[in-house]
């Protein structure tokens, strides 16, 4: 395999449902909210995005994880365009022959199907810019820096003891305390080197490690699947499996959390939690008709949850625009 340059952390293959024949989208740029076309092939990436430093890993393995991703969405792009010839076919036999009541009483996916798109699902929502930022924000909070100084200092202070009993030696207080300085101070630039300049290499042990765990809290959801019947399309972006907390925690398994993933400009995956949204059960794994309101409602999340950029097949971003001009706290610039 050649080696890639332009690395996506949302697949062409993906982002060509958004697109005009294929290649071209339709994009607003949260940060300087002006709206162009692109390429497909241009957007949600970033030079060797998912490379590994050479001095973090084996060189042959530099491009592992682009390699896995490229092999994986494949398989999803067939995936899902037999899942989208199911549901229109599902939606022209029962919609476009008077028998609508019929369509919420059919079982849209198979257990294996549902599996499988649950893994999907899972793993576009860890391998974003955005979710990557949120690992290094997570090492940057003054808690966390609080906990990991702490964990150094005592881990650093039982070293020097057991260093002095080994070699039979005493150091004196200044000595002691220059020396746990010292090992906490270079302990700490180890840390910060390993979430700056090798953060790609943290990203995959998360994704990898737990991307069959989210991929199970998302199954555990009622599944819904909305049609856009509407003129306005479903927008994406660059970050596109996004949440809304009914209640306080924003959390994917959280009491009152919705999560939603676009599949094309007139199908999104809609998740729920069963506590909170009890009253849809009996629709579970069924069709729902999304009015002008609910495609308003799903195309702000991706506004408000991507991380720089929203596509969609046609110019239709007056939404985005509105939501900006009076949120502009969620244009701000990427952190890393």
């Amino acid at each position: 395999m050649s080696k890639v340059i332009n690395q996506h952390y949302v697949p062409q293959s993906y982002l060509k449902n958004f697109s005009l024949h294929n290649s071209q989208v339709f994009v607003f740029d949260k940060l300087n909210q002006k709206i162009f076309t692109s390429h497909v092939k241009n957007v949600a990436s970033e030079r060797f995005f998912n490379d590994f430093p050479g001095d973090a890993t084996q060189l042959k393995k530099i491009q592992m994880m682009e390699e896995l991703y490229s092999q994986l969405e494949m398989k999803q792009n067939r995936f899902l365009r037999h899942i989208k010839k199911k549901i229109n076919n599902i939606f022209d036999l029962r919609f476009h022959h008077n028998k609508s009541e019929k369509a919420y009483l059919t079982n849209i996916l198979t257990r294996e199907q549902r599996n499988d798109l649950a893994c999907i699902t899972a793993i576009q929502f860890l391998r974003t810019k955005k979710f990557r930022n949120f690992l290094f924000e997570i090492q940057q909070n003054q808690v966390t820096k609080t906990l990991i100084s702490e964990i150094l200092e005592q881990s650093s202070f039982d070293f020097i003891k057991q260093f002095q009993v080994i070699n039979d030696m005493q150091f004196n207080p200044n000595q002691f305390d220059w020396i746990e300085d010292f090992i906490v101070e270079q302990s700490t630039k180890n840390i910060d080197y390993i979430y700056k300049d090798c953060l790609s290499v943290v990203h995959a042990k998360f994704i990898m490690t737990y991307y069959d765990k989210v991929a199970k809290i998302f199954d555990n959801h009622i599944w819904i699947i909305g049609i856009n019947n509407t003129e306005q399309h479903l927008f994406t972006s660059d970050n596109p499996v996004v949440s809304h907390a009914h209640l306080s925690s924003n959390g994917i398994a959280s009491e009152g959390i919705e999560i939603v993933f676009p599949i094309d400009g007139k199908l999104i995956l809609i998740m729920k939690d069963k506590l909170y949204f009890n009253e849809y059960i009996d629709r579970n794994n069924r069709l729902i008709i999304l009015k002008s309101n609910d495609v308003d409602y799903y195309n702000s999340l991706q506004v408000y949850n991507s991380n720089r950029q929203i596509f969609c097949s046609q110019n239709m971003f007056s939404l985005a625009r509105e939501i900006c001009q009076q949120k502009p706290e969620i244009c701000s610039q990427n952190i890393i």
